[in-house]
C-alpha cells in the first residue's frame, strides 16, 4: 500500500500550477520539482506538515529527504534569457546603481533618469531587484557582485534593515513606493540646534506650567494637533461651575440646541483647510519614509498622483509608541487631504483629515498601525439620519406576517394555525 506522502508527490507532478507557499514551511521534497531536466521551473504544490514527531522511521526518512531537497533548491542556478538580462554598475561615490540597459516591467515604477538619460537605482531598489534575480550588479572594477556584497554596500543607504524590509514587503505585495522628502534627517547641525532649543523650551514650560513625565504639549510651530487639547484638559485651571443645571428650563425645538449646551468638555478640532507643512520638527523614526500607491497600470514616475498612504518605519526593539509631541510633529509634516470633506461621516471618522501608517518591524515581522487626525466633536452623531429599515418602516419598523403557533381551536383541536406579528 502506497504511503500518503508518495500519493501527494504524484499529485504534485500532475498539478504543478497549484502553488501556495505563503504559509508555514511544508514538505521540502516538492522542491525537487524545481530541478527538472527541461529547465522550466514551476512552483510545486505543498505537502502535508507533521506537527509532532511520532518516532517512526518513515517520518525520519521524509525529514531527511525534505532537508536534502531544500539544500538542492537553494543551490539551484537562476537562469534567464539574454533578452531579459539587465545589468548595472554600483557607484559607491553616489551610492546608487547605474543601469546599462533597462528591460522589463519593473522599471515602470523604479529608477530615475538624469538629464543624460542614464537610469539610476536607489539602494533599496538595487537590493530588491538583485534579490529577485532581475538584475545583475557589478563593481566598478568589472567584477560581479554577490547578493551579500550588494547588501553590504547598499543597505546603509536604505536607512537601515527595517526600512528595506518594509520596502521589499510592500513591493512584493504589488504596491508602488517612492521615497518621501523626509526620508533622511535634515542638516546635522541644524537638527542639533533645533533639538537644543526644543529641550530648553520644554524645561521652561515644565517649570512654569508644572508639566511632568513624558506627556507634554506639542512644541511645533504652528501648534500641533494635541497642544490645544492638552492645554485645555490639563493646563487650564478649571472654572467654578455655574449655579443651577447645565440645561436651563425652556423650550428646545432641536437636538442641536440641547447637545450644544451639554458639550462642556473642550475637544480637539483638526484643521480642515490646507496649512503650512512643517517637516523639520519630525524626527527619525517618527518621520515619513515612503509614499505608497495602490497598483496602477498607468502610473507615471515623472508625474505621480497624490500618495494613497504615507508610511513611517519604526523598530519594535528600539522604539516605543509615539508621545503626544511626536505624533503632533508627525502630523504637522503631512498635508491636509482636501477630499476628506466630501467623504461620508464614517470615512471621515476612520481616515481623518491627516493620517499616517506606522510600519512596526519586530525581528523581520512587519505590522501596520494607522494613526489619524480625527475630530470627533466635529461629527455630531445626533445629526445623522439613518435609512429606512427592513419592512418599510422607519428604523427597522415591524410588519405583519403569518406564523405557526400552538393553541386550542374550535372543537378542542390543538396545533392550529395562528396569525401573528413577526
Amino acid at each position: 500500500m502506497d504511503e500518503p506522502e508518495d500519493d501527494n508527490i504524484r499529485n504534485a507532478r500532475n498539478n504543478t500550477q497549484d502553488a501556495d507557499l505563503s504559509d508555514e514551511t511544508q514538505d521540502f521534497r516538492f522542491l525537487n520539482l524545481l530541478n527538472n531536466k527541461s529547465g522550466t521551473a514551476t512552483l510545486p504544490r505543498r505537502g502535508e506538515k507533521d506537527f509532532e514527531p511520532d518516532g517512526t522511521d518513515l517520518q525520519d526518512r521524509i525529514l531527511n529527504e525534505s532537508r536534502q531537497a531544500m539544500h538542492e533548491a537553494l543551490l539551484g542556478e537562476r537562469k534567464h534569457s539574454s533578452k531579459q538580462h539587465v545589468s548595472a554598475t554600483w557607484r559607491p561615490s553616489q551610492r546608487m546603481a547605474e543601469v546599462h540597459v533597462a528591460r522589463g516591467p519593473h522599471f515602470k515604477t523604479v529608477g530615475k533618469a538624469d538629464r543624460r538619460g542614464v537610469l539610476w537605482l536607489l539602494p533599496e531598489e538595487t537590493i530588491y531587484l538583485v534579490e529577485r534575480g532581475n538584475l545583475e550588479c557589478w563593481w566598478e572594477e568589472g567584477v560581479p557582485m554577490s547578493l551579500q556584497g550588494v547588501y553590504a554596500s547598499a543597505l546603509d543607504g536604505c536607512g537601515g534593515l527595517e526600512r528595506y524590509q518594509v520596502y521589499a514587503y510592500l513591493k512584493r505585495a504589488g504596491y508602488i513606493l517612492a521615497r518621501a522628502p523626509t526620508f533622511f534627517h535634515d542638516d546635522d547641525e541644524e537638527v542639533a540646534r533645533e533639538e537644543e532649543e526644543e529641550e530648553e523650551e520644554e524645561e521652561e514650560k515644565k517649570k512654569e506650567e508644572g508639566v511632568f513625565g513624558t506627556i507634554r504639549p506639542a512644541t511645533t510651530t504652528p501648534p500641533g494637533i494635541f497642544k490645544q487639547l492638552f492645554a485645555a484638559l490639563f493646563l487650564t485651571p478649571p472654572k467654578p461651575p455655574p449655579s443651577g443645571p447645565i440645561i436651563a428650563r425652556g423650550t428646545y425645538r432641536t437636538y442641536d440646541s440641547i447637545y450644544s449646551r451639554l458639550s462642556i468638555i473642550p475637544s480637539h478640532h483638526p484643521p480642515h483647510a490646507p496649512t503650512n507643512v512643517v517637516t523639520a520638527a519630525s524626527k527619525i523614526p517618527f518621520r515619513i519614509a515612503y509614499r505608497v500607491w495602490k497598483p496602477q497600470p498607468h502610473f507615471k514616475k515623472s508625474d505621480p498622483p497624490p500618495a494613497d498612504f504615507l508610511v513611517a518605519v519604526v523598530s519594535a526593539r528600539e522604539t516605543s509608541l509615539p508621545t503626544l509631541s511626536q505624533l503632533s510633529a508627525l502630523f504637522d509634516s503631512i498635508p491636509i487631504d482636501e477630499k476628506t470633506g466630501g467623504k461620508s461621516q464614517f470615512q471621515r471618522l476612520k481616515d481623518g483629515y491627516r493620517n499616517v501608517i506606522l510600519a512596526i518591524v519586530d525581528s523581520g515581522v512587519t505590522s501596520f498601525i494607522k494613526f489619524a487626525d480625527v475630530g470627533f466633536s466635529d461629527e455630531p452623531m445626533y445629526k445623522w439620519k439613518g435609512g429606512r429599515g427592513r419592512g418599510g418602516g422607519k428604523l427597522g419598523g415591524s410588519g405583519s406576517g403569518r406564523g405557526r403557533g400552538r393553541g386550542s381551536g374550535r372543537g378542542g383541536r390543538s396545533g392550529g394555525t395562528a396569525r401573528g406579528v413577526s
